[in-house]
């Protein structure tokens, strides 16, 4: 199914965990609305745009490790996705988006993985909510040490 011009629904599904992760149809509505509110923006600006992880069904959130709140697991009013742009350092784009675009986003994260050499394992993660607070952060992924919060224009 398609969201938007340039993303599927089975970006925000896949996982590496071999579980079924169908995302309900309630949330569909949303994941439209991010991916051209959003995403479609970050993709025009700076070319491919990569889902690492997307909608998460309970058990997929739970088996990775995910808070019980995580706006990965999508309602009808939120939704979140963790993206990499391959091509562009994470940096450059995480700035454009906190700094300079105009993108109703309600938290960005710039996520750091262990490997220092490469952003092969960081992510910027990036909510979504009808009404966004913009909200940046930067620190390491999956709870590896507190976020520190970041100016925004």
């Amino acid at each position: 199914m398609k969201l938007s011009d340039n993303f599927q629904i089975s970006e925000f599904t896949r996982n590496d965990k071999g579980l079924a992760n169908d995302a309900p149809s309630e949330v569909i509505p949303i994941l439209k609305e991010f991916c051209d509110r959003v995403l479609e923006p970050i993709r025009t600006r700076f070319g491919k745009v990569r889902i690492s992880s997307g909608f998460r069904g309970a058990d997929l959130n739970k088996l990775i490790g995910g808070t019980a709140d995580s706006y990965h697991c999508a309602t009808s009013t939120r939704c979140a996705a963790d993206i990499q742009t391959p091509g562009t350092q994470l940096q450059e784009v995480f700035d454009w988006i906190r700094m300079e675009s105009d993108i109703p986003f309600d938290k960005v994260i710039l996520e750091r993985g262990k490997t220092q050499s490469s952003e092969t394992d960081d992510c910027i993660h990036i909510q979504y909510q009808k009404e966004p607070r913009r909200l940046a952060y930067s620190g390491a992924t999956q709870g590896q040490s507190a976020y520190t919060k970041v100016d925004v224009a």
